[in-house]
């Protein structure tokens, strides 16, 4: 069974994401499980370039933990519980500032961590 996606079902990223948008992207793709930086590349669809430096962005911040696996040759990543957090405070202020209508309940209908 696929684990639930903490992103709100209407919220899709477009073809030009903000550097926001792909910290938001990359801190969920690791929440449920670790990845690996090809695979964040291959399904997020972000560039070895720009994938390394928000990726070098977020362990700085302690919002990604980096766990070494040296036997394989590959480092893989999981979301912190900082991490954890920021999402959640991220999709508070996007459902509180920017979702409005009849809807916008329906919205903030998102999976909190714990």
């Amino acid at each position: 069974m696929e684990p639930p996606t903490i992103r709100p079902r209407s919220w899709t990223p477009g073809p030009r994401r903000t550097k926001y948008e792909r910290w938001v992207e990359l801190l969920e793709a690791c929440v449920w499980q670790s990845r690996t930086q090809s695979w964040l590349m291959r399904h997020l669809g972000l560039k070895t370039q720009m994938i390394k430096e928000d990726l070098d962005f977020l362990v700085a911040a302690g919002l990604f933990k980096q766990v070494d696996e040296p036997e394989a040759g590959i480092y893989v990543f999981r979301t912190t519980e900082k991490g954890r957090e920021a999402l959640e405070q991220f999709y508070t202020l996007v459902t509180q500032f920017f979702t409005g209508g009849p809807d916008s309940t329906k919205l903030a209908a998102f999976l909190v961590m714990t």
